[in-house]
């Protein structure tokens, strides 16, 4: 199945989305390749298709588009060659498809006028600059590898013909490598009218001259010049931040053993121009004319020229795409509210983009985690345990576990920290949530399919599985006495099944896992997370589950563990000071060894209430929030799960971090005084009553 583009421009945003208004079928499909390098998040190169179908005969450019692709792919990035195949936009051609554009008849240039008539159409088209950069922009690849740009044409001051590249370069924020402009065109004009329209342009290499695609000289000074590619991505990277939504021009001069000699060049373009005149060749067929005259008059040295050249820039462009990737990679939050929704995650409600606030030197209490008060829409995808929960509620006190039989009461309902998280915010958001989980096709795999429709994801039901359980024995305060499980189908939470679901990833703007999923899997989820800078809400579940965040190279932001999971996880790192007395310089302690993982941590402390603990600068910052007591508790099995709910709607509500424990509260309040894991009136929360709640800053 080709793997569905998930990015449409609105303004000079990207937004996410799952499914248009025009249809189901998408236009935009992504290659295999390109699908896996997007969920890995690697780095990608797009590269045009008109010079395969229109830069040169078969089969050098068979073999010079394998050849490039294979030139990227060694420097460690990812083709993405761009055409349209029957009237279907692919970002990514695999080996037929390459075979195939290269000896195709008919296929039509494809600039921003044509992409909708040839797709409509059900044509094949062969990308140009202009029409290869909308696609790097629809599809979020930042880095563009082409043999030459078009530009301003000889006598353009009269006949207005300016190449649509120049507008496309102006109104995208695509990283453009090539080698220059050809000198059939005016140079002098194109440079002008690319500052015009805002592009940056810069010369790539030692020296500052603007190139001419076959000589590495054109008589023109570029702007700006870059050094090498980290300094190319730099600026990229500066742009991206400045949200400038203009283009980059790096232009890289072709290999000196392949540089043609100007006055050859020259002379070979002035004969073809008169010829063309005469001939009354004009429009689009004016630049193939003269080329093929320039091929001539260089005895076939031109074509070499262009093979070097464009091979050359894809090297350039690779290693700008992956320094560019390492910028990204290391452009983590700042703190535990500085994670933005504005890099394509999510959808907001309001017009604007939304951002978390980015001050670390603001108080905690006086920082909203979104910079208003419109809620953020979008599905939580929520990975981790489903599971049906059986309560036996012993209706005696004292009782001894000594294999006697007890009078109890039998309660069944839906369970697993990731599937009761998932309800919870199910019922808050009225929907937007997913749960990626794996449950059985047998009848408790059905009972929890039914409790929340639409809420389980496709795929998560496992043949001739065995659906989780657990079962719990409960005094008569309804404490867990014992708890005994089931959970070997967990293990079926697999990368491969993350991967079947990458796209509603992209879109989520949090991902909530718990400890439940296995270690591999884990690692997974929070490389690619991190790698488009996707916040992380993580459960531990039970001690023995906490460490998996710990100890390896990724970061998570928030985390929610009670104090016996923060122990697990300080010993993880080696924290000496472990004590038994739960005290709050203890948490803190605990909270400093392992703050350079978890950026935000709320520490659970049952009916005394939680702790919620932050890096500030060089500092630790911890609060602690004291609960209203209850004079009678049904369970508390729900209690935490529906807290951490109901915190993580109030973040996506735009509320601050006293407000959102408010919402947490109230919500594991009403999972105490319920019967169920969840209680279905979990959404009647009015979050215009929302009130301080009592704190206390640790010290």
């Amino acid at each position: 199945m080709p793997y569905l583009a998930k990015y449409v421009l609105r303004g000079s945003r990207l937004v996410a989305f799952y499914k248009r208004g025009y249809g189901t079928a998408s236009p935009f499909v992504f290659s295999e390749e390109v699908r896996r390098a997007k969920s890995e998040g690697k780095p990608i190169v797009a590269l045009e298709s008109t010079i395969i179908t229109h830069g040169m005969p078969y089969p050098q450019n068979l073999e010079t588009a394998k050849q490039v692709e294979n030139i990227i792919r060694e420097r460690g990035a990812v083709p993405a060659t761009v055409a349209i195949l029957k009237g279907q936009l692919s970002i990514g051609l695999s080996e037929d498809e390459l075979t195939y554009l290269a000896q195709a008849k008919g296929v039509v240039k494809a600039s921003r006028r044509d992409l909708a008539p040839i797709t409509a159409g059900k044509l094949d088209g062969a990308t140009t600059v202009a029409g290869t950069i909308i696609a790097a922009q629809l599809a979020d690849i930042p880095v563009f590898v082409t043999g030459g740009i078009g530009g301003v044409h000889r006598h353009g001051e009269n006949t207005l013909d300016i190449s649509a590249d120049l507008n496309e370069l102006g109104r995208s924020n695509t990283l453009v490598v090539c080698s220059g402009v050809k000198s059939i065109l005016d140079i002098g004009r194109t440079l002008e009218y690319l500052e015009t329209q805002g592009v940056c342009v810069c010369a790539f290499g030692e020296s500052s001259d603007f190139p001419a695609f076959y000589t590495a000289r054109s008589g023109f000074t570029a702007p700006h010049r870059v050094g090498d590619a980290q300094q190319a991505a730099r600026v990229l990277h500066a742009a991206r931040q400045l949200e400038l939504a203009s283009g980059i021009v790096v232009a890289v001069p072709v290999p000196q053993e392949y540089a043609m000699d100007e006055k050859i060049i020259e002379e070979a373009i002035n004969s073809a121009l008169k010829e063309a005149d005469r001939n009354g060749t004009f429009g689009k067929e004016v630049t193939p004319f003269i080329l093929a005259a320039v091929a001539r008059a260089t005895s076939g040295a031109s074509l070499n020229a262009n093979i070097a050249l464009i091979k050359n820039n894809a090297k350039v462009g690779a290693d700008i795409a992956v320094e560019f990737k390492k910028l990204k990679n290391v452009d983590d939050s700042k703190n535990a509210f500085n994670i933005g929704l504005s890099k394509g995650a999510g959808k907001c409600t309001s017009n604007s983009s939304r951002h978390f606030h980015t001050s670390c030197s603001r108080r905690a209490d006086e920082n909203p985690l979104f910079s208003g008060d419109k809620e953020c829409g979008g599905d939580v995808l929520v990975i981790g345990g489903a599971n049906v929960d059986r309560v036996y509620r012993l209706k005696e006190d004292g009782v001894q576990l000594d294999g006697s039989t007890h009078a109890c009461v039998t309660e069944q309902s839906g369970g697993g920290v990731a599937r009761n998280m998932a309800e919870a915010l199910w019922r808050l958001r009225g929907g937007r949530t997913k749960l990626l989980t794996a449950v059985g096709d047998d009848a408790d795999g059905e009972y929890l399919t039914n409790i929340a429709p639409g809420l389980l994801l496709n795929d998560c039901i496992v043949k001739n599985g065995s659906t989780p359980s657990y079962a719990a024995v409960m005094d008569s305060r309804g404490e867990c006495l014992i708890g005994l499980g089931d959970m070997a189908l967990h293990n079926n939470i697999s990368i491969d099944l993350v991967n079947k679901h990458i796209d509603v990833l992209h879109d989520a703007p949090l991902v909530v896992l718990d400890g439940n999923v296995p270690q591999a899997t884990i690692d997974h989820v929070l490389d690619v997370c991190q790698r488009l800078q996707k916040p992380v809400f993580f459960e531990p579940t039970d001690r023995r589950k906490a460490q998996k965040i710990i100890g390896g190279k990724y970061k998570v932001t928030y985390a929610s563990p009670n104090l016996s999971e923060l122990r697990a996880m300080a010993q993880t790192v080696g924290s000496s000071y472990i004590s038994s007395t739960g005290n709050f310089a203890e948490i803190v302690k605990l909270y400093a060894s392992v703050s350079n993982v978890i950026q935000f941590m709320i520490v659970t402390m049952g009916s005394r209430g939680i702790i919620t603990l932050r890096n500030v600068g060089n500092e630790n910052e911890a609060k602690f929030y004291q609960t209203e007591p209850l004079t009678k508790i049904e369970s508390v099995s729900g209690a935490g799960d529906c807290f951490a709910s109901g915190f993580i709607h109030g973040m996506l509500s735009g509320f601050k971090e006293s407000h959102c424990i408010f919402i947490g509260f109230e919500a594991a309040k009403m999972a105490l005084l319920s019967k169920h894991t969840v209680p279905s009136t979990i959404n009647i929360i009015n979050k215009s009553l929302i009130r301080e709640p009592k704190f206390e800053l640790i010290k």
